[in-house]
């Protein structure tokens, strides 16, 4: 009794340093992987360029799956075969998005060239009629007594400095696209990598599924399934909404331009576009773009455009996103704006692109342990009373 007691004693005393060394151990490669940041971020940079062509490939076959799927239910009468099904669905649909992909691209690129190409070189045109404006809003300033000479010096300066930029760096800006041959290629690789991936699918998802099951406990790979799931649907939901939102703001901003006959209707419209995918910071850049596009070239209109920049956001952020996206993520803004600047600051755009369903699927695993938690702690509190009566 007494040895038993002792070695009692003793291993709750021992147990109670089990948090302390955990803490410990946590606090030191805390400070190890902040010390050694550079190298590990590094690495992973290193990790990244290597098997880029197989993470775009991964990418493009998780991005195609939804359309592969769509033309695999509509052959399923008429090909009996799984496997030769799915060929198809395949071919099909790379074919279409290449298709698809084309005729953007024809009908933009060339608009975009011109676009760039006609603001380069009408860009000391613009500056002059830039300035010519800041002085009539001065001399209308001086006529009600109000000094502006400080903010006309400062305008000036920057209107000067950002004349000087794009004179100094329009050439390398134009033969730039040469070294993305590079880019190129690897998107080229990684395509048919996802096409591979896209016909193997079935075949591959089998195996990691005999693969979890030999490896995990069998509760633990439901759950495992489970989350694998939520997390699919939260990240193929937000991109397929996002970029539909991004479509239709683009489309709205260029009917919009055209309508009001303000120049540069394609390049801005899709600056705003793109932009727009980047969620709460993306379409004040997008504004900021165009505004200063039309600054030089369009001064007048530049008010125009940012008043409707505004109501066009207004309306994506109350009517369009409410709609395409409803309340299927449910993360607090304040969550979603740290998650954007972390996302930004570690990983660069694409952190910021992916920053939302990320914090979805954190916010979800948080409400998940909570709500277990809270369950636990029910039938813990519940348990002794309903025995005692």
């Amino acid at each position: 009794m007494f040895f038993s007691g002792f070695r009692n004693n003793h291993d709750m005393k021992g147990s109670r340093w089990i948090p302390y060394t955990i803490a410990t151990c946590s606090a030191v490669a805390l400070y190890t992987v902040l010390n050694n940041l550079p190298r590990i971020t590094g690495a992973v940079s290193t990790f990244f360029s290597l098997t880029s062509p197989v993470l775009i490939g991964i990418a493009i076959a998780y991005l195609l799956t939804p359309v592969v799927k769509f033309f695999d239910r509509l052959l399923s009468g008429a090909v009996k075969r799984e496997f030769l099904r799915n060929g198809i669905a395949v071919a099909i649909s790379a074919v279409g998005i290449l298709v698809l992909i084309t005729i953007l691209m024809s009908f933009l690129v060339p608009q975009l060239i011109d676009s760039i190409v006609q603001f380069i070189n009408n860009i000391n045109v613009y500056s002059r009629a830039a300035s010519e404006v800041i002085d009539s809003l001065n001399k209308t300033a001086e006529a009600h007594n109000l000094d502006t000479e400080s903010v006309r010096r400062v305008v000036n300066e920057l209107i000067d400095n950002a004349v000087r930029f794009i004179s100094n760096n329009a050439q390398k800006m134009l033969r730039g696209s040469v070294s993305y041959g590079g880019s190129a290629l690897n998107i080229l690789i990684g395509a048919i990598v996802g096409l591979y991936f896209l016909v193997s699918k079935k075949s591959i998802l089998n195996g990691l599924d005999r693969l979890g099951r030999l490896t995990i406990k069998k509760e633990e790979y439901e759950s495992l399934k489970v989350f694998l799931h939520k997390c699919n649907n939260i990240f193929s939901s937000f991109i397929a909404q996002d970029l539909l939102d991004a479509i239709i703001v683009g489309v709205i901003n260029f009917i919009f331009m055209s309508i009001m006959n303000i120049p540069y209707a394609v390049l801005i419209s899709v600056v705003v576009g793109v932009t727009n995918l980047a969620p709460t910071f993306g379409p004040f850049v997008g504004a900021f773009i165009g505004a200063f596009i039309l600054f030089f070239a369009d001064a007048g209109n530049t008010i125009i455009f940012l008043i409707f920049t505004l109501i066009l956001q207004l309306v994506d952020g109350y009517v369009i996103k409410p709609r395409l996206f409803g309340n299927t993520l449910g993360v607090p803004g304040v969550w979603i704006t740290v998650g954007i600047i972390l996302g930004g600051k570690f990983f660069g755009v694409l952190g910021i692109l992916l920053a939302v369903p990320l914090v979805g699927i954190i916010t979800f695993l948080y409400r998940e342990y909570i709500d277990r938690k809270e369950q636990e702690v029910n039938q813990n509190s519940s348990g002794p009373s309903a025995g005692s009566v």
